[in-house]
């Protein structure tokens, strides 16, 4: 294809050319957006970084004792005032002791009581002593005698209640329930036990001739007559249901739960001789024992037991002792008295503290700090020190004690307790508020940049290089971050070089 000929001309190929430098021209100047209205900028810079943790607590004495009596009374002497220094093992305050007194005095009496009966034991039984053990024998073998001498009446009377309530289903059956319905089958099936409980009854009284045999009818007189009671429970029932309630007249039925009441006392009846013979037969032999034990010479055992008893009251005198004791409060350590909560003639509980004891030479400092902060934390960590009582301008030195595992939850936060040291500090006391910087790290000279300058895009980390100062046009550089410094500052490991201006905020 041919050019046009007036392209062959020299003077237009000059004034096109001239036009296309004018529009690359044009676009540089006016075509991309001027950022410097909406962007802040800094730069790159080498610092000296540290990272902190920062955290408020109070000083605290080593020694910081609340004291309270172990037991409630009437104060009676207080003999320290506040800022008395004192030595371990002084009287501070004491109750009214004269009921301890009192009870100490008791216990004293037991134990020597006990004391007494160990060496009677060793001594062996005098004749009178003897002698009463065997009456007492005597005695217990007439009552359980007598009880067995008046137990055939009873058997007698249990015998009867059987037979008249046999009379009674038997003259009841006969009248109303002839048919063989289930009422008359219940019927006659109970009246048939009753007559097997008689038959049972007739031979247990017969056999009753000495203390087996009638402890054997008294059993099994006490197993007929709850049959028998139940037995007629159930042929009452019968009387009552469907057209055996108008059948059966209210005398026969009247006539049931008289039997019923007579077998039902004559088993108290019963029941009575059987828990009075067994009642008779320990104490008959509790006596024998008796008798048998202070004849025979001590055994080892009772030896041991009349030790023990010894043993047992000198712990009562111990305890009251020991009750005596907490009526009085003593130092457990030297230190000095910061607080006196009592005074003479008022009741002292064991929940009110009395004195408080600190060792006001020797102090720390604890704090709560967060979860969030606590991993960052070591044992010899620096503290930098500022105290309210002192004013922000004075700063102390000391290291981290301590950082407890356990935690605590303060206002919904988990937070764990740690103790600082720091050097003495006139003018502190226990108690006041103490600010506390711990040093987690420090770096110096080193590459730093604002953390608003940090752009996080796909777990990476991006900054912003300023590539057109006037017009602040930039790109993005990846690079590694450090530590997190206070001042809001990031250390920069790689990416950017000292003195490049960054983006640090775009305004939207």
């Amino acid at each position: 294809m041919k050019l046009p000929k007036f392209l062959k001309r020299k003077r237009n190929i000059w004034i096109i050319a001239i036009l296309i430098i004018i529009i690359i021209i044009g676009f540089f100047v006016f075509g991309q957006k001027n950022n410097a209205n909406s962007i802040q900028t800094g730069f790159a810079t080498k610092q000296n970084l540290q990272e902190t943790v920062l955290s408020t607590g109070q000083v605290v004495s080593a020694t910081d004792l609340d004291l309270s009596f172990q037991g409630s009374g009437i104060i009676k002497r207080v003999l320290v005032t506040e800022g008395d220094s004192v030595k371990q093992g002084q009287v501070l305050a004491s109750l009214d002791q004269s009921s301890a007194l009192a009870s100490l005095t008791s216990a004293q009496g037991t134990l020597a009581q006990a004391k007494a009966n160990y060496e009677k034991l060793i001594n062996g039984p005098t004749q009178n002593e003897v002698q009463v053990l065997q009456n007492a024998v005597a005695s217990a073998e007439v009552n359980l005698g007598n009880t067995y001498n008046s137990a055939q009446s009873v058997l007698n009377s249990a015998y009867t209640a059987v037979y008249n309530a046999y009379a009674s289903v038997v003259s009841v059956q006969n009248s109303n329930f002839s048919t063989s319905d289930q009422q008359s089958i219940r019927v006659q099936n109970n009246k048939n036990n009753i007559n097997d409980k008689l038959a049972n009854a007739e031979s247990s009284v017969s056999r009753a001739t000495d203390a087996n045999t009638t402890d054997s009818a008294i059993s099994n007189l006490a197993d007929d007559l709850n049959s028998t009671f139940g037995s007629l429970q159930i042929i009452r029932d019968q009387c009552d249901q469907g057209i055996y309630y108008s059948k059966v007249s209210v005398t026969d039925k009247a006539s049931l739960d008289a039997q019923k009441t007579a077998v039902s006392a004559a088993l108290t009846s019963i029941n009575s001789l059987q828990s009075s013979i067994a009642s008779y037969k320990v104490a008959l032999q509790t006596a024998k024992d008796n008798l048998s034990a202070k004849k025979a010479k001590p055994r080892q055992e009772d030896i041991d037991l009349a030790g023990a008893q010894v043993l047992s009251a000198q712990g009562q005198v111990d305890s009251a002792q020991v009750i005596l004791n907490n009526s009085v409060i003593t130092a457990p350590l030297p230190g000095t008295i910061t607080q006196v909560n009592i005074k003479v003639g008022e009741q002292a509980t064991p929940t009110k503290v009395a004195v408080v004891l600190q060792d006001i030479g020797n102090l720390h400092t604890e704090a709560d700090v967060s979860e969030a902060n606590v991993a960052s934390l070591q044992i010899g960590q620096s503290i930098d020190y500022t105290f309210d009582a002192l004013g922000p301008d004075q700063h102390f030195s000391g290291k981290v004690l301590t950082i407890n595992p356990a935690s605590t939850v303060i206002s919904g936060v988990v937070d764990y307790l740690v103790k600082g040291s720091f050097d003495n500090v006139p003018g502190i006391k226990p108690g006041m508020t103490a600010n506390m910087t711990i040093l987690i790290s420090q770096k110096n000279n080193i590459l730093a940049v604002p953390s608003t300058a940090i752009i996080n895009k796909n777990n990476k980390q991006y900054v912003r290089v300023i590539d057109n100062e006037k017009m602040k046009i930039y790109h993005e550089v990846q690079v590694q971050t450090g530590i997190q410094a206070d001042g809001g500052l990031v250390e920069i490991v790689s990416g950017l070089k000292d003195g490049q201006e960054i983006v640090t905020y775009i305004k939207p």
